[in-house]
């Protein structure tokens, strides 16, 4: 009877399991709960860090077309507009390198096109590039020059905008025959809000920006301007003070140093 007392006193009740199932239900939510924001928090970065890795790819991969197709010594052309698509800033970029054939005709060497168009289906604009020309990116399989492939690079782009910088003025549009002095690519995935002014679009710090420099190996002229500031004189720590001949004052130490010894001699005597 006594041995049956003890074992009972090391038995759970039925509230008490029922109070421990709900404390580990009420953890087991509460670390289910922490771990799912932990994920979702690191989803949203890992995006932000694709998306930016992601316009800095592209805007690179332009450079290097422009770099490579505008060198020095080609006859090379930059066209490129803007415009308005579906509420987007969308754009159209043409890089082209000519020769001349027989007959002095000229002829399409090199064509790269970037360009953005209108997805219906999601909503935004998607981002394609095109090689044609005689010097096709794939020499195995090549391309037929007269029906280049638009192959999509990128999609959910909400901003894409050139515009040339010559000298101090800034222009949205380039279709002369001559090269910019430099062209600035601006590229976003961020969704369109409410600007300052009113409108609705992508805010300018969300955008990625770059300044690509057309022929950076040109001479640019420069001209020194010799200009004269007024400074106060300054006098030369060489010069004296005063016109004392510093013979002079090394002589009246000496016979200072000497002048002791003389009264010594005479108290002597």
């Amino acid at each position: 009877m006594i041995k049956q007392d003890i074992k009972s006193s090391f038995a759970f009740t039925l509230v008490e399991t029922i109070v421990v199932l709900m404390l580990a239900s009420l953890i087991l939510v509460a670390v289910l709960g922490v771990y799912g924001r932990m994920r979702v928090n690191a989803v949203t970065i890992l995006d932000r860090l694709q998306q930016n890795r992601l316009q800095a790819e592209i805007l690179q991969k332009i450079a290097e077309d422009i770099d490579r197709l505008a060198a020095p010594g080609f006859e090379a052309t930059i066209n490129f507009q803007n415009k308005l698509d579906n509420g987007y800033r969308s754009a159209r970029l043409v890089l082209r390198n000519s020769y001349y054939g027989n007959n002095d005709k000229k002829d399409v060497y090199e064509e790269i096109e970037w360009r953005s168009s209108y997805d219906p289906q999601y909503d935004t604009l998607k981002l394609y590039h095109m090689h044609g020309g005689l010097n096709v990116e794939d020499k195995v399989l090549g391309v037929d020059p007269d029906e280049p492939k638009y192959i999509p690079v990128a999609g959910g782009v909400t901003h894409f905008e050139l515009k040339a910088q010559q000298g101090e003025t800034i222009l949205g549009a380039w279709a002369s025959e001559t090269l910019p002095k430099a062209v600035r690519i601006g590229i976003s995935f961020a969704l369109p809000q409410e600007l300052d002014d009113g409108s609705v679009g992508v805010p300018e710090e969300a955008i990625s920006f770059r300044t690509v420099a057309i022929d950076r190996t040109r001479l640019i002229p420069y001209q020194f301007i010799k200009k004269k500031f007024d400074l106060p004189e300054e006098e030369d720590p060489n010069d004296l003070s005063d016109d004392t001949d510093p013979n002079a004052l090394i002589q009246d130490q000496i016979d200072d140093e000497n002048e002791p010894k003389d009264n010594e001699n005479a108290d002597d005597k």
